[in-house]
C-alpha cells in the first residue's frame, strides 16, 4: 500500500505544483485529497489510504468544496481539469 501512495504522489507532482498555485489557500491534506480525487479512487477507498471514515472522506470533499468555491451540486473533479 505504500508503494501505491508513493507512486501516486511522485506522478502527480506537475499536477499538484499547478493546483496549490491555482489554489493558494489548500492544505497539503487538501492537495493529497485532491490527487486521490483526481485518480478516480472511490470514497472508501480514499478513507482506507487516510485510516479515516468515509464520513470523514465526505467531510474533507465538504470543506474542500468551500475552499475552492465550487457549489454543493457541481464536481470537484471539474475543477482538477488543470492545462
Amino acid at each position: 500500500m505504500d508503494h501505491l501512495l508513493l507512486e501516486l504522489e511522485n506522478s502527480n507532482r506537475h499536477f499538484q505544483r499547478q493546483l496549490k498555485l491555482r489554489f493558494p489557500r489548500l492544505t497539503s491534506y487538501d492537495v493529497r485529497l485532491c490527487t486521490y480525487l483526481k485518480s478516480n479512487l472511490s470514497t472508501k477507498e480514499i478513507a482506507t489510504l487516510l485510516n479515516i471514515t468515509p464520513d470523514s472522506v465526505k467531510k474533507a470533499k465538504h470543506r474542500l468544496r468551500k475552499k475552492m468555491k465550487i457549489a454543493p451540486d457541481q464536481s470537484i473533479l471539474r475543477q482538477l481539469v488543470i492545462s
